[in-house]
């Protein structure tokens, strides 16, 4: 994980849910960014009153994905990990990251995972921080065969496939 300054911080709508403006404010960051759909994700009043802070100091800008971008990324993201089960807003913020070269910020763990794939940067403002690389993959419960792909079925027996994950140690 990062602990980068003077870069642009692409903020996951757990930011906003758990925010900490001191540890905010502490970011020497060149510019903050989310996208929409992390605006649409807030509900709560606390997170909502923290973006409208946010915004109205001027420390938040809101950016649109470039379209292009967006589909090279989610070509990426599936020859990494075929069976992701990230939302759209995460995938959008981290192809809104891998575009600008910036920082994700987030407490969600699942979002570090894929960054960590990725080689994207990564800062925790609280919560938990990954200690290992989860590699997704499907298991056949019938005859315990293996995939990567993203299949329904098992192709030798037919069988119900459940995902698992597989790990690789974090080598700091």
């Amino acid at each position: 994980m990062e602990n980068s300054t003077q870069l642009i911080h692409v903020l996951d709508s757990t930011v906003f849910i758990g925010l900490d403006f001191p540890i905010l404010q502490s970011i020497n960051a060149q510019k903050f960014v989310t996208t929409h759909s992390v605006i649409d994700e807030l509900k709560d009043f606390r997170s909502k009153m923290n973006l409208d802070i946010m915004r109205q100091e001027s420390k938040l800008e809101v950016i649109v994905p470039d379209l292009q971008a967006l589909k090279l990324f989610k070509k990426r993201l599936r020859k990494i990990d075929p069976n992701t089960r990230l939302s759209e807003t995460d995938i959008q913020v981290l192809a809104l990251s891998y575009q600008l070269n910036g920082v994700v910020v987030t407490n969600d763990l699942a979002l570090q995972n894929v960054a960590a794939h990725l080689n994207l940067k990564t800062r925790i403002l609280s919560g938990k921080e990954i200690k290992e690389i989860r590699k997704t993959q499907l298991r056949c419960r019938s005859c315990k065969k293996v995939f990567r792909t993203s299949i329904l079925r098992c192709p030798d027996c037919g069988g119900e496939l459940k995902q698992f994950y597989s790990k690789d140690i974090l080598k700091e």
